[in-house]
């Protein structure tokens, strides 16, 4: 059976994947050019989404693939950060090591919580990976021997092998938007290989999966450990890229703002994560400009940002569930009068 159901809606893997990395060779002219065509702040900012881009498409992976809500996504995204950048501070490690570092530390946490949590359903689950981020971020502000505390960590060095070296907003937006890509490329074919099919399957129904004879337990692991290492190599990269992390970027909002980055993308597609990050970068940008013109006060610009994520996520799930990808694959759908 669970032959039969690998066998339903083939793919051709190696079709998808030279597709898939020719649009990158076709899309590096793009990436050269960018840094030329947005200026030194919104290519900084360009960066950042990028960087966050790769820790979104690990939470589309588990939310839209395997159904589990985790909000523990900063929480891995701050392990990554700060192997990387205390192996580079306090040991003199290289980032260039202590990158894939992170990512291995931050796999193999996540292997760990997700065998404690192998058998939780629903909003237990979410709890579960909602109480590990707590105790994640209060690890960071308690080990100020090794993490610097509420203050956090400086002087982490960036990205260098010998004579070449990743420096400036232009390198970094070139270096991370390839990384992102490649990311969401692997991702893609990962969902559509008979390893994603079958993850699909259990989303739609546990149950009749594990008729079937598919091992859901084992499935729902490895999707967190991969979504995991995701976010330990978007954390590696941030700590690099800004050479000082604090506890307070690695907090519950910004697992509520990786949520509402895949959700406002669209679950239904790895690449819906790109979507819904340009979408809410842009949004928070424009809020933090013109929110204190409204309100007369700018520190309340963070408050605001929490309430907006909030009130945006509701409103997503109960009139966009499919996000802004599923729109445009449900208005394809009708155009070939398909049922979407």
């Amino acid at each position: 059976m669970e032959k039969m159901l690998e066998q339903t809606k083939p793919t051709h893997p190696m079709r998808i994947r030279s597709r898939a990395w020719l649009w990158l060779l076709l899309l590096l002219p793009v990436l050269f050019a960018g840094p030329l065509l947005l200026g030194s702040y919104l290519t900084s900012v360009f960066v950042i989404m990028g960087i966050y881009c790769i820790a979104t498409v690990g939470i589309t992976l588990l939310m839209g693939f395997a159904g589990l809500v985790s909000l523990a996504g900063a929480a891995f995204w701050g392990i990554g950060a700060y192997v990387t950048g205390t192996g580079a501070v306090q040991l003199g490690i290289s980032p260039l090591l202590g990158i894939p570092l992170a990512v291995i530390v931050s796999g193999l946490i996540a292997f760990g919580l997700g065998l404690i949590t192998r058998n939780l359903q629903g909003h237990y689950f979410s709890l579960a990976t909602l109480g590990f981020g707590i105790v994640v971020n209060i690890v960071l502000i308690e080990e100020t021997e090794w993490t610097g505390g509420s203050s956090g960590l400086i002087g982490i060095p960036g990205l260098q092998a010998g004579p070449l070296q990743v420096s400036g907003d232009a390198a970094w937006f070139v270096f991370v938007w390839i990384a992102a890509i490649v990311c969401l490329i692997l991702c893609s074919n990962l969902v559509k290989s008979g390893w994603g099919r079958n993850l699909r399957s259990m989303h739609a129904s546990q149950a009749a999966s594990e008729a079937m004879g598919i091992d859901t337990g084992r499935y729902r692991l490895q999707a967190f450990v991969i979504s995991g290492m995701f976010a330990g190599l978007s954390g590696g990269l941030y700590a690099c890229y800004m050479g000082f992390i604090s506890p307070a970027v690695f907090h519950f909002d910004m697992s509520i703002k990786f949520v509402v980055m895949a959700v406002l993308g669209g679950l239904v597609s790895v690449w819906g994560a790109m979507v819904g990050v340009l979408v809410v970068t842009l949004l928070v940008e424009l809020l933090r400009e013109y929110v204190p013109l409204l309100i007369g006060q700018a520190s309340s610009g963070g408050s605001i940002e929490v309430i907006f994520f909030g009130l945006l996520l509701v409103l997503m799930m109960i009139y966009m569930p499919n996000g802004i990808i599923g729109i445009f694959r449900s208005a394809k759908a009708r155009r070939r009068g398909e049922t979407p």
